[in-house]
């Protein structure tokens, strides 16, 4: 007597759709015992039922092919801890979202002040993002600690050069990673626009040495300008979600995101309004000490807007 089952039926009791085990088929993850050379027919062995109906269940878990072959043999509870923290972030993403779509203009404040041409120096660092939710949050740890050693050797580095230890500092998404697409972050400091090949090198090897991680060295020039900040009186309103949350860590984290993103609106309106030009769409993220991040003392960093300076009457006429 043939034990084994033709599709149909094995489908009926694993819940596999036709499509889905064609699919799972082609994939090696549940292959068939048998396929009828002139019809195609396939035919499952009944020691399968249990692998296919697992198979099922995992991908309405939302689990991903790519991690079903392992289904015989599934880590369950290292899953588990990932869907969890999946729904940490997708708590805090809908959280953030919530804020963004509650903006209004008339919350925020501007604060507008001249600021002369300043020339700077920095350092980009290549964030390289991954795209999976365990891989970002390891890299976001990563760069929690990384970074602020990148900062202090960069300030190290400058001292060495000649350059001194300014008393501002920011942080940045550089013009470039807006051409090509990357991730990165721009680290700056007062300092001569123009530097050598030889002090460039140095101050790479420093950073690299010390930090462990590459940079390129670059530098420019802000124009004379006019600084826009902005206040509000506005709070975030707490979520079901947020209320929930344990301590105060995933708030704090929600308000600084969402005022992120509520600045860039905000400035967006302001320019709008008031006929302005922006020097950059995007804030420099400015802190008023010895370091951005890494000081004994850091000041909260203030988003800093930049706009050329609107011409007087005598210049417009």
């Amino acid at each position: 007597m043939n034990d084994d089952l033709t599709a149909g039926e094995f489908q009926a009791m694993t819940g596999l759709s036709p499509k889905a085990l064609r699919l799972y088929g082609d994939r090696g993850i549940v292959a068939p015992t048998a396929i009828d050379p002139v019809s195609g027919y396939r035919r499952y062995a009944r020691s399968q039922l249990r692998h296919g109906m697992t198979v099922d269940l995992l991908r309405r878990a939302q689990v991903p092919l790519t991690e079903l072959a392992a289904a015989a043999d599934f880590p369950f509870e290292e899953w588990r801890r990932t869907v969890e923290l999946r729904r940490h972030l997708e708590d805090f993403h809908l959280d953030v979202a919530e804020q963004v779509a509650a903006f209004d203009p008339t919350d925020f404040t501007a604060h507008s002040e001249p600021a002369p041409a300043v020339d700077w120096v920095g350092v980009v660092v290549d964030l390289d993002i991954p795209e999976d939710i365990e891989g970002r949050v390891e890299k976001f740890m990563e760069l929690g600690v990384n970074t602020p050693a990148i900062e202090r050797a960069f300030g190290e580095a400058l001292e060495r050069s000649g350059v001194g230890r300014p008393e501002v500092s920011w942080s940045a998404v550089p013009d470039s990673a807006g051409r090509n697409g990357s991730r990165q972050l721009l680290l700056a400091r007062p300092g001569p626009a123009r530097l050598d090949q030889a002090t460039r090198d140095a101050i790479a090897e420093h950073v690299s040495s010390s930090s462990g991680e590459k940079v390129v060295v670059t530098s420019g020039t802000l124009p004379r300008r006019v600084e826009v900040t902005f206040s509000t009186a506005r709070t975030v309103e707490p979520t079901p979600v947020l209320e929930a949350a344990t301590g105060d860590l995933h708030m704090r984290a929600v308000v600084e995101a969402a005022t992120g993103y509520l600045h860039v609106l905000a400035f967006e309106a302001h320019i709008a309004r008031h006929g302005l030009r922006a020097i950059r769409r995007t804030a420099r993220q400015v802190v008023r000490g010895p370091a951005l991040i890494s000081g004994a003392d850091p000041s909260a960093p203030v988003s800093v807007f930049d706009v050329h300076p609107t011409p007087s009457p005598e210049q417009r006429a």
